[in-house]
């Protein structure tokens, strides 16, 4: 029974509805996020990578990108929520910064062009789909990549990463390298999960470059 309420749990934070309405179902839920601790990952991919411009997909309240920020004062943010809720969450978060930023909750490829044009760059150094993308169909999924691959040399995945070598439940699993491979992506790293471990479920955390 433990199994299948897991199984069914899991079903419903798949869905792209639920996240889209979050704060009706979990009134604290932003603030959960708010006080989430970035994993010391992040920073060390920032300096080692020299990276100062982020698009982050699902930025949820933006604490990732605003944590990088206060580390990396020349950052310049751009997130992307489904949860408007979250994203005014994004701006009341940045507003009195000196930092560059924009929030949005649909991705409008107009939108990031105006953007990068105005800052001066043709891409971002860096694209985070940090526990996100097993929400989305493979339709969609198919159709983002193929969107934001064009938008950056490097992205970085946490999610649920397909093997035959465990045995997985209610997540949707996906072979990531093969994925990003089609968009001239290679993996530079691919490694156990930087947040806490996820029972039933492969998560890593995995970092592509666009192949010279």
């Amino acid at each position: 029974m433990n199994n299948f309420i897991i199984f069914i749990k899991r079903k419903i934070i798949s869905s792209s509805f639920f996240w889209r309405f979050r704060h009706f179902f979990q009134s604290s839920w932003l603030s959960t996020y708010n006080n989430k601790r970035v994993p010391t990952f992040y920073f060390k991919l920032i300096s080692e990578n020299n990276i100062l411009s982020i698009l982050d997909f699902g930025c949820a309240s933006g604490t990732l990108l605003y944590q990088l920020y206060l580390s990396n004062p020349g950052q310049i943010s751009y997130g992307i929520d489904i949860n408007k809720e979250a994203i005014k969450n994004c701006y009341d978060k940045f507003k009195n910064s000196n930092s560059k930023f924009f929030f949005d909750n649909k991705l409008k490829p107009i939108n990031l062009f105006t953007f990068l044009k105005n800052n001066s760059l043709t891409k971002f150094d860096l694209i985070v789909f940090d526990r996100v993308l097993y929400c989305l169909s493979d339709k969609d999924l198919e159709n983002l990549l193929y969107s934001l691959s064009k938008f950056t040399n490097a992205i970085l995945i946490d999610d649920f990463e397909f093997t035959h070598e465990h045995n997985t439940s209610g997540y949707k699993h996906r072979d990531w390298n093969f994925l990003l491979s089609q968009y001239n992506f290679e993996i530079i790293m691919n490694i156990p999960i930087i947040y806490s471990r996820v029972m039933s479920a492969n998560a890593r955390t995995l970092f592509f470059k666009r192949k010279i």
